[in-house]
């Protein structure tokens, strides 16, 4: 299996000293899953914060990502536990939309860029933008 683009969101986004161990599980089959899942529910002490570009519960409802989705019209690979959704290539507003009406973690990963889903949890959710260049 090709893992160019877990490789890239790995080396772009993930803080230096946390990216061997999660680029391992991202691209070893039997750890894939429970990697992904666990990477969302830690994303904000494993994301390198000069990346985030947006962040916030309401993120997905806020100017400023939906304009962001509407300049970035391209295929993303959407990694999830849900079964229905994971390793799909859909382009950024499908892959949103989904992740959205989702109550499972979901990972877009974009060419210069990913969003971040964290589960559903009681009070919210950790939602993040990241961006290669914090200025999109």
């Amino acid at each position: 299996m090709d893992y160019t683009s877990e490789e890239r969101f790995v080396r772009s986004f993930i803080k230096k000293e946390r990216r061997e161990r999660l680029l391992y599980e991202f691209t070893t089959p039997e750890k894939r899953y429970d990697a992904v899942d666990r990477f969302c529910h830690s994303a904000g002490k494993l994301i390198d914060p000069r990346k985030i570009a947006v962040k916030g519960d309401g993120m997905d409802r806020s100017a400023a990502f939906r304009e962001f989705v509407a300049n970035h019209d391209e295929l993303c690979l959407v990694l999830s536990p849900d079964f229905y959704m994971d390793e799909q290539f859909l382009p950024l507003e499908t892959a949103v939309r989904m992740a959205a009406m989702s109550t499972d973690s979901v990972l877009i990963l974009g060419s210069g860029f990913a969003v971040v889903f964290g589960e559903a949890e009681k009070g919210g959710r950790e939602k993040y933008l990241l961006c290669e260049s914090p200025e999109f």
